[in-house]
């Protein structure tokens, strides 16, 4: 009989042991994971030296009940501009408004006053756009926006 108390308490020593050791882990794997959140990437505009005209664009568009954005840094290489911002409307991220402010002796302006284009060119490519030129700025949105009719409407109102 003492090797049968022996061999029982050896059984619950270790049953004991067992227990904890799966309570551990089920702790263990209870405890969530911990996240590191990445950082916000922070966009920055070029400084722009005419703000005027792009928060009139900007009030005149809001006005009209468009859903615009805010700001966002624009292509300036692409276009050769000074300064430029985009803008989405209702939404569309794909196809916003571009607002670039050229150098008031650009010649390009000359040419877009006569034909209603600019033609721009990245490293691969070479397009002609259909813009507006008010003053020394030119607007761009893409044709195939759903509200193109009513912005450029809105545009030929400034």
């Amino acid at each position: 009989m003492k090797s049968t108390s022996k061999l029982f308490v050896c059984l619950t020593v270790m049953t004991s042991l067992l227990l904890g050791a799966c309570n551990d882990e089920d702790e263990a794997l209870k405890e969530e994971p911990k996240v590191t959140k990445p950082q916000e990437e922070v966009i920055v505009i070029p400084t722009l030296t005419d703000e005027t005209f792009f928060e009139t664009v900007y009030e005149k568009l809001t006005g009209k009940g468009y859903v615009v954005s805010e700001p966002h840094e624009a292509d300036i290489e692409l276009f050769g501009a000074e300064t430029g911002m985009t803008l989405e409307l209702n939404g569309e991220t794909l196809m916003p408004l571009h607002l670039y402010k050229l150098a008031s002796s650009d010649e390009r302006l000359q040419q877009v006053e006569k034909t209603g284009y600019l033609d721009v060119s990245n490293e691969t490519q070479r397009d002609r756009l259909a813009v507006k030129r008010i003053n020394n700025f030119i607007i761009y949105l893409h044709k195939g926006h759903p509200d193109y009719e009513q912005v450029m409407e809105a545009i030929d109102e400034l």
